[in-house]
């Protein structure tokens, strides 16, 4: 049964799980090289080097995905099984399968993206405002910072 509970958590799971895995890979080696190429190419080129770059970053982020994709399939059931066999029971277990299988479980996974995004905007509609303030509170701090950092009162724009 747990093996089972696995697989069906594996389907339902692991594409996802991939994707977050690539992205925090690529993630940093993404920041790294855009602060670099910030600081040490001339602006003139910078739109071609960072375009040559995002060739790369893509081979990279494909790879990475193609590797991560493959571990976690193979990596699956060894972690999920035994968890599930130390935490639930058989009746538990045979429960959950019953209904991750049955038809009200696939009309409530469907419903899950248009759940999702009826509740983020019900949380950026309340947040706007003041995550808006808080971004211009930023903007002036940082432009206050920078001006005083080169001596400019542009805030360092050219």
């Amino acid at each position: 049964m747990a093996t089972k509970l696995a697989q069906i958590q594996l389907k339902a799971d692991s594409a996802a799980l991939a994707e977050q895995l690539t992205a925090t890979a690529v993630q940093p080696v993404l920041a790294n090289w855009s602060q670099r190429l910030d600081e040490t190419v001339p602006p003139a080129k910078q739109k071609e080097v960072r375009d040559k770059l995002d060739v790369e970053l893509k081979k990279f982020a494909d790879s990475t995905h193609k590797t991560v994709e493959a571990q976690v399939g193979k990596a699956g059931e060894a972690a999920l099984v035994p968890i599930f066999m130390e935490k639930l029971t058989e009746d538990e277990l045979k429960t959950i399968i019953a209904y991750l299988e049955s038809p009200v479980s696939t009309k409530f996974q469907a419903l899950g993206p248009e759940a999702t995004n009826a509740w983020a905007k019900r949380v950026i509609d309340a947040t706007r405002s003041s995550v808006e303030a808080g971004a211009k509170n930023f903007d002036t701090a940082a432009n206050r910072i920078v001006s005083a950092s080169t001596g400019s009162s542009n805030g360092g724009k050219k």
